[in-house]
């Protein structure tokens, strides 16, 4: 698979993106352990990952954590707690999935990540990540000590009341919880149909999000959103490769959705997976990217859309690590461009790389802006994953992530003055995101 391939060159790729500082606990070895450290309070604005050893966790995995945490720039422990919990699939891990940088205490060596926090944070959501270890152990029960009746619900109340409370400066418990939302990535979605079965967190758990995930229990995922028509809604996003082992299930529970929903329903939206996910209760697509990849690439554009709580806003991530020259190039309208984008290019405080194009536009006079990727050269879709952005000198006038649907932008706008504007051709996001695109402009 493409996405083992090059899974030894991101690493780097890993490290150099992550801006935000991250602490870590010493973990046990096989070697004389460290004296265990209780972390100062951080300050709001830095982000901070740790992997954790708990008597609730699903099983003994040790010396790997039972659960990595991860809280993004800004992150305020005295509002409401938002959470999101990530069940990994089968052969992975929740230090891939969510603890990049970290230290692997199997190798003594930073984690190679998927970069799943850092798509967290560049979602804007003021929750805090989660992600749990399952167990894979032949012979085991995935679920472990999950699968009592309150063993969900045990393993928060520890987090919370006493693992966080450094971190959350002070025990908190499930009342301080408003909302959950689970996202199972692969062989996650059924861990979370029997947790959902169980339902010991009191109705906490607000959304379901499954990325190639859905392997049977469509009837717990159906019951779970009918369960929801009394009170606040509740939301379910389905995304998939289409493939023999998901689609017929996907089908399957959009059969059984589809008569309680009516327009609550997105299947296969056209335009901005975002704003489809804002407008309805429960949304289907089919996505070309890689199995395990998906979760990664398309979990900032889902969670904005779940009604969750935004941060104070960041700083701007599609900012410029270095100023950046005026364009040379000019769009011609009516003209399809080719560009490419790689790793020579210019980059982004969130790590994604750009191309600046000129436009020049009287005051008043409009335009449509196309920007298509092509072919991949990435591991997390298949196709390039592109958004657009356009300039009057360093402020943005437009910008859009899948305004064209399948991965691709597209931006209506009307120049407010008269001059040069700057035509930006985005990567969405970090990890190795690469390849061909083409950019067009119409009257």
């Amino acid at each position: 698979m493409r996405f083992v391939r090059v899974l030894l060159s991101l690493a780097a790729l890993q490290l150099h993106c992550a801006r935000a500082p991250r602490a870590t606990r010493p973990q046990p070895t096989t070697q004389a352990p460290a004296a265990p450290t209780t972390p100062a309070p951080p300050s709001p604005a830095e982000a901070w990952s740790e992997a954790f050893n708990v008597r609730q966790g699903v099983a003994d995995f040790a010396p790997s954590p039972d659960v990595v945490v991860h809280a993004p720039p800004g992150f305020d422990p005295s509002a409401p707690l938002h959470l999101v919990v990530v069940l990994h699939g089968m052969g992975h891990s929740a230090l891939k999935w969510a603890g990049g940088g970290l230290i692997d205490p199997r190798t003594g060596q930073p984690a190679q990540g998927w970069g799943g926090e850092q798509r967290h944070d560049l979602a804007g959501t003021r929750t805090l990540l989660i992600a749990p270890q399952f167990d894979d152990r032949p012979g085991h029960a995935r679920l472990g000590r999950f699968a009592a009746h309150d063993g969900f619900r045990r393993f928060l109340d520890e987090l919370l009341s006493e693992t966080l409370a450094p971190r959350l400066h002070g025990p908190h418990s499930l009342a301080d919880v408003a909302s959950v939302t689970l996202v199972g990535s692969s062989a996650g979605g059924p861990a979370i149909a029997a947790l959902l079965d169980r339902d010991d967190l009191d109705g906490r758990v607000r959304s379901v999000v499954l990325f190639d995930s859905i392997y049977a229990s469509e009837a717990s995922y159906a019951r779970w959103l009918r369960g929801g028509d009394a009170g606040p809604p509740r939301r379910l996003v389905c995304i998939h490769e289409g493939l023999t082992f998901t689609a017929s299930h996907a089908a399957r529970l959009l059969s059984m959705v589809r008569p309680g929903l009516g327009a609550q329903l997105a299947v296969q939206p056209g335009g901005s997976m975002t704003e489809a996910v804002r407008t309805h209760r429960a949304v289907f697509a089919t996505v070309d990217c890689e199995h395990i990849g998906m979760g990664p690439a398309y979990l900032d554009k889902v969670l904005p859309g779940l009604d969750l709580p935004p941060r104070e806003p960041d700083p701007d991530p599609k900012t410029p690590d270095a100023p950046a020259p005026a364009p040379t190039a000019a769009l011609a309208w009516g003209v399809t461009v080719p560009g490419s984008l790689a790793t020579t290019d210019p980059r982004m405080r969130d790590g994604s790389v750009f191309d600046d194009y000129a436009l020049d536009l009287a005051a008043g006079e409009s335009a449509t802006v196309t920007l298509r990727g092509g072919p991949s050269a990435g591991v997390l879709c298949r196709r390039l994953d592109v958004q657009l952005r356009v300039l009057e000198g360093d402020r943005p006038v437009v910008d859009d992530d899948d305004g064209d649907g399948d991965l691709g932008s597209r931006a209506h706008f009307t120049a407010p003055h008269a001059g040069r504007y700057t035509v930006r051709a985005m990567s969405h996001g970090p990890w190795v995101n690469l390849g061909d695109y083409t950019v067009r402009v119409d009257r």
